[in-house]
């Protein structure tokens, strides 16, 4: 027999699964999540020795409930104590006085096991109780001899309410969560927030380093370098987290043995979480093919566009335009949008005379963006420039140093050369993502007929 657990072996797993097989003679219940300990070990049930019922949890702990001094056991899918939050699945157990004895968390099988184990113990089977259910209520109620508006639905109200429930003098709850969560998931949080902060960061650093004038295409690889950049840091997370987990096993087995245990049995490799993989590749494939859509076709057909946009006003400005000395200026833009917050925006403007009055006209954004502003102090931007501009339309205007060269030239040729790159790549991609769909549903079809077949 293999053992599906890498530093178990064969005879260590089926001995573990004693603990789940169905016995007749020694019946158990185990919530439906079968709480293991950092070994693999089960270490939460309920079951019947002696006549009595009998909890264990986690750290060793066991509870024993002698059978007459229980009322009745029931499953709720939320309850609440007297004057307390409402809490969510549990298996409960009252005594003779509807007071609560025993408190575990999770979901159980109501009318399975646990009913096996009652019955094993000679009480009466388990019970699941409804928010609102009201024969439930009188069934509760019967057993302390109470009216039915007495404990549960005071005054006799039928709203779907979760059931309330005193604590009695022995309650306990059961631990059905090792000791040390929420350190361990702070350690987790802590751990995969360095792991993905570095790997994001040194994701950007290549399409940061990039000059500005490859365009819109320096955006995306940056996107998708900070997405690999994640990827990576949630693998290496994953990876240091089953690492460690491996080395306490290691170490917790050769303090058991007395000796050191085989390494190769804790370290070796992983493969039950391939298919979580799997799927995130999918999912990241799908999210390219629609970013490449919108960087090729998207971003090649609009640099198209603004190129044959500058182009006409770059030719129209040096056939019939007329030379003057001006300023790049700030003219700041205020926008208040329907909470009355004002957004000022910084706009590049060309201040010049013409027709002898004072003009200010929006720098056109040719070749991708407009002349820059100054970084640190936008308002106080007063830069000398020559402007060109029609003398029929002194609003369109432009810098001499604009209009010198190609519209071409920079920016707008690396996006079309990475949009045309792109829209080709767009193809064999969709094909690649039909051929995985289509092997993804071969599997489960192969699965689903092994499964059949055994």
């Amino acid at each position: 027999m293999k053992s599906p657990v890498a530093h178990w072996g064969a005879r260590a797993w089926r001995r573990n699964l004693d603990d789940i097989v169905p016995d007749p003679q020694r019946p158990q219940a185990f919530p439906s999540t079968y709480p293991m300990d950092l070994m693999g070990r089960i270490r939460v049930r309920l079951t019947a020795e002696d006549g009595n019922l009998v909890a264990y949890g986690f750290g060793g702990q066991r509870i024993v409930m002698p059978a007459k001094s229980v009322g009745g056991v029931y499953t709720v899918t939320n309850f609440r104590f007297w004057r307390g939050v409402t809490h969510g699945r549990a298996l409960i157990v009252l005594d003779r006085e509807n007071r609560v004895l025993l408190r575990a968390d999770g979901l159980w099988e109501t009318y399975g096991e646990v009913s096996r184990v009652c019955g094993a113990a000679r009480i009466d089977r388990a019970v699941h109780l409804n928010p609102g259910d009201w024969r439930n209520y009188q069934h509760l109620s019967r057993s302390a001899g109470q009216t039915t508006a007495g404990r549960g639905m005071p005054n006799g109200n039928h709203a779907a309410v979760a059931p309330r429930f005193e604590k009695a003098p022995q309650y306990r709850r059961l631990r059905t969560r090792p000791r040390g969560r929420t350190p361990r998931a702070l350690a987790l949080v802590a751990l995969f927030g360095l792991t993905l902060g570095f790997s994001g960061f040194f994701g950007a650093l290549p399409a940061a380093a990039l000059p500005i004038w490859f365009g819109a295409v320096r955006t995306l690889l940056g996107i998708v370098g900070v997405i690999l950049g994640l990827s990576a840091g949630l693998w290496a997370g994953a990876a240091i987290t089953h690492i460690w987990a491996d080395a306490l096993r290691w170490a917790g087995a050769s303090l058991t043995a007395g000796g050191l245990a085989p390494v190769r049995r804790f370290f070796g490799r992983r493969r039950e979480h391939a298919g979580a993989w799997l799927g995130a590749a999918n999912v990241a494939l799908v999210a390219l093919f629609i970013a490449l859509i919108g960087w090729g076709p998207g971003v090649g057909l609009s640099s198209l566009a603004d190129g044959f946009r500058d182009a006409s006003l770059v030719a129209s400005l040096r056939a019939n335009g007329v030379t003057t000395q001006g300023a790049l200026i700030d003219v700041p833009r205020y926008e208040t949008d329907s909470n009355v917050n004002t957004t000022v925006t910084d706009v590049a403007t060309l201040a010049f005379k013409a027709h002898g009055e004072t003009q200010q006209a929006a720098d056109p954004s040719i070749g991708g963006r407009p002349l820059p502003l100054d970084a640190d102090d936008p308002a106080a931007t007063q830069v000398p420039e020559t402007v060109v501009y029609l003398p029929d339309n002194p609003q369109v205007a432009a810098a001499r140093q604009q209009i010198a060269g190609s519209v071409w030239h920079g920016a707008p040729t690396a996006n079309l050369i990475s949009g045309g790159i792109f829209t080709l790549a767009l193809p064999p991609l969709f094909l690649y993502l039909v051929l995985r769909v289509r092997r993804l549903r071969w599997r489960r079809a192969k699965d689903l007929v092994e499964g059949l077949s055994a």
